[in-house]
């Protein structure tokens, strides 16, 4: 219980930083005059800017949780990488989704939906051959430490 209560508290933990870091990026390269933790379309369903921001730190958390714990899949040793792969590409996906979507990073509509899409394919798949290729490179290491 107390691992799981470490998972939780590192995967809020990033999420917020990355939050924060993706934030403070768009609003330096937008030239904004004031911080927003979001997209305007966000933003402006706020009374208060401070609001906006403390729903912002919150779906980051969850954002962080969703793919700390999603992660946890690839220890399930007696399933095949490509079930661990497919199920953990389904976790994230559907848990990270609504959350961007109620972040409001992108308009609710096919065509933004396809292309969000699109990305977060894109992404995960390089992801995942960076994490191949370095799991691949360990396990030479460990053979030829065995072989020595």
């Amino acid at each position: 219980m107390k691992k799981y209560f470490l998972y939780a508290i590192s995967g809020v933990s990033v999420g917020e930083l990355f939050g924060l870091v993706f934030s403070l990026f768009f609003s330096y390269l937008y030239n904004l005059k004031d911080y927003v933790p979001s997209a305007p379309t966000f933003t402006n369903h706020f009374s208060r800017p401070l609001n906006a921001v403390l729903v912002s730190v919150i779906l980051w958390g969850m954002m962080g949780l969703v793919f700390n714990f999603g992660a946890l899949i690839f220890n399930i040793e007696d399933w095949s990488i490509l079930k661990r792969t497919t199920v953990n590409f389904i976790i994230y996906y559907c848990g990270f989704t609504p959350l961007a979507i109620l972040a409001g990073w992108f308009p609710l509509n096919l065509i933004n939906w396809l292309v969000f899409t699109g990305i977060f394919v894109m992404i995960y798949l390089i992801m995942w051959f960076i994490n191949f290729y370095a799991v691949k490179q360990d396990l030479k290491k460990i053979n030829r430490k065995l072989r020595q």
